[in-house]
């Protein structure tokens, strides 16, 4: 509803093989926005797409599997896919070249779709994304499945810095959807361990301007990521922001939005 009275418009498309739903704002410059694992377009970009829609011609869909888009029993919800029913996406509502930022695995779809189709992607900007081979301790991938009330408030500690305590109505609201789709996350998390899709070495014709930005508390993948994602685009600056977690957007909104706001609004610089 809050949403709604902003302005933002709620929409379904057919995007080749899968419908989705996606959430709208604004005219101007497109920009698609790409949520994370386990997360929709609401929950991971919905404080920002009403303001941005300012400034921008916004498009958030909901990814296969997760939010209100269909969830295909066959799909294997690998990277891959996901970069085609974002393409899918793309060519649906219109958009040939766009500004996009993507958060977590929003941020490994955004990155191999810019490598593979740089003429598609204007302006980048990943936010704590996964995707890089790991180098150290494994990424607690477990915590992201929840049983009960004491592992959803684990998975807030694990993505938020200072993680406010979700009372037990609200747990067990975030429980119940995250056992609903679980079986989506464990078939993407089965796709990400098989180590075929890392973002090492496959970059370098991502020679637009990237943005990486992490939060310096980041406990779910670890800030030690930012350079060296970064050192695989030609273009790309990082920014790291303290007192945030794995989600800065909603960690340190101001901070977040001083940093990307201006970069995403930025015309192309000549090379």
């Amino acid at each position: 509803l809050r949403l709604r009275l902003s302005g933002v418009r709620s929409h379904y498309v057919q995007a080749g093989p899968y419908r989705l739903h996606y959430l709208e704002a604004g005219a101007g410059p497109p920009l698609l926005l790409v949520h994370g694992l386990g997360s929709s377009a609401q929950q991971d970009w919905g404080r920002l797409i009403a303001p941005l829609g300012r400034r921008f011609h916004v498009f958030a869909p909901d990814l296969p599997g997760f939010g209100e888009s269909e969830r295909p029993a066959a799909a294997d919800y690998s990277i891959p896919m996901q970069v085609e029913a974002v393409r899918g996406f793309m060519t649906a509502v219109g958009l040939h070249r766009t500004r996009i930022a993507g958060l977590s695995m929003g941020g490994w779809i955004a990155c191999r779709l810019a490598g593979s189709h740089p003429e598609s992607v204007e302006r980048l900007v990943v936010v704590g994304a996964a995707g890089m081979r790991p180098d150290g301790p494994s990424i607690p991938a477990e915590v992201l499945l929840p049983h009960d009330e004491e592992g959803v408030r684990r998975l807030a500690v694990a993505v938020r810095h200072k993680a406010p305590v979700p009372p037990s109505f609200v747990a067990r609201d975030i429980l119940e959807r995250r056992l609903r789709e679980e079986w989506v996350v464990r078939r993407a998390l089965e796709s990400m361990g098989a180590g075929r899709d890392w973002l090492n070495g496959t970059l370098g014709r991502a020679d637009m301007p990237v943005l990486v930005i992490w939060g310096k508390q980041d406990a779910l993948i670890p800030v030690a990521y930012a350079g060296a994602l970064a050192a695989e685009f030609p273009r790309a600056e990082v920014k790291v922001l303290d007192g945030c977690g794995h989600v800065p957007v909603a960690d340190c909104p101001e901070a977040f939005d001083r940093e990307v706001v201006p970069f995403l609004a930025a015309t192309e610089e000549p090379k």
